[in-house]
């Protein structure tokens, strides 16, 4: 079940920070602009006020946010509207008492500004609330469909690689029962994995899967499959999102072994350092051959699509297409 993103925490976010400190800016600057004469005095004031005020609801809102956290986005809407409407009466009064003893307004414009101060921000936090809530809708929407995605590569054994490894289960058992009994153990796990809920996975784990089903596979192809792993460094500690690197070896597998009566060369590298976690996937490959399967483009957008939403930001992820060769390669933080 994908978990229901928040109204609240999607404005204690890093973005949604950063939407509110622009937003306050530009109110600040368009206040002035509209009601000022000493322009860039009256910019300072407003701009400290505007972001002291929204700054004090964030605050706030941090506090109160685990309190709250059962409670429709209605609720939440209605408490991010009460507490900046509040914070603004608090700094309304305060203010402009500390801007008197200062010298830098008259006492006639304090009274006037509270009850205007609190109907712009009423206005203004109505509406930033609705652009937030659209916000967290549409993250809600990117993460079911990830899940959706997610699914859809567990569930998807490709029914000729299924029927296709029992073939090749079948006729080993003639010629050759133990190497028979160690495909069907390959297929069980692979199976066991597709069948799995789980959305993280230790790194050995994804490795151990991509070998059983290279397994299967080189019963399959023999010859025409050769295969190279350069393991460097890799810990047993390391978590990352299920299904990331077997859809790479079978896309690897798909465009260039099955193709090529030749059959090709397949390398995976993956080097953990401290920070970053490094995998290149190369084969070699026949632009000319046309490929039995759909080409790289799903199954790569869809895994880059889900690396990003995992660990929140852009992914360095590269594929390099050449007439003999091709490579996908990425890192990701540790």
């Amino acid at each position: 079940m994908t978990p229901r993103i928040r109204l609240l925490s999607a404005l204690l976010s890093e973005r949604g920070v950063l939407a509110l400190l622009v937003a306050s800016q530009i109110l600040a600057f368009l206040y002035t602009l509209i009601s000022a004469t000493a322009f860039w005095q009256s910019l300072g004031l407003t701009s400290l006020f505007i972001h002291f005020t929204a700054f004090l609801s964030l605050a706030v809102i941090a506090i109160v946010c685990h309190a709250v956290e059962k409670r429709s986005d209605l609720v939440e809407a209605g408490i991010l509207i009460s507490v900046f409407v509040l914070c603004t009466v608090v700094t309304s009064t305060v203010f402009p008492y500390g801007f008197t003893l200062l010298g830098w307004i008259d006492e006639a414009k304090i009274e006037l500004s509270l009850w205007r101060n609190i109907a712009i921000c009423l206005c203004i936090i109505t509406l930033f609330a609705h652009f937030l809530a659209i916000f967290t809708d549409n993250i809600r929407k990117v993460k079911a469909l990830s899940q959706a995605e997610l699914a859809a590569l567990h569930a998807r054994i490709r029914p000729h690689f299924l029927y296709n490894s029992l073939n090749t289960v079948a006729e080993l058992t003639h010629i050759d029962p133990t190497a028979a009994e160690k495909s069907a153990l390959a297929l069980a796990d692979l199976s066991r994995a597709a069948m799995s809920t789980q959305n993280i996975v230790p790194l050995e784990s994804e490795i151990s899967l991509c070998k059983a089903y290279l397994e299967l596979e080189q019963w399959r192809f023999a010859e025409r499959l050769r295969v190279e792993w350069e393991l460097d460094n890799v810990l047993g500690d390391v978590l990352i999102p299920a299904l990331i690197l077997q859809p790479l070896v079978e896309n690897a597998v798909s465009h260039g072994v099955e193709p090529n009566p030749n059959g090709a060369d397949i390398r995976i590298h993956i080097h953990c350092s401290k920070r970053t976690l490094s995998v290149v996937i190369f084969n070699s490959y026949d632009a000319k051959l046309k490929p039995t399967h759909q080409g790289h483009g799903i199954g790569i957008s869809n895994i880059r699509r889900r690396l990003a939403l995992h660990y929140k930001q852009p992914i360095d992820f590269k594929t390099e297409a050449r007439q003999y060769s091709y490579t996908v390669s990425f890192s990701l933080p540790l």
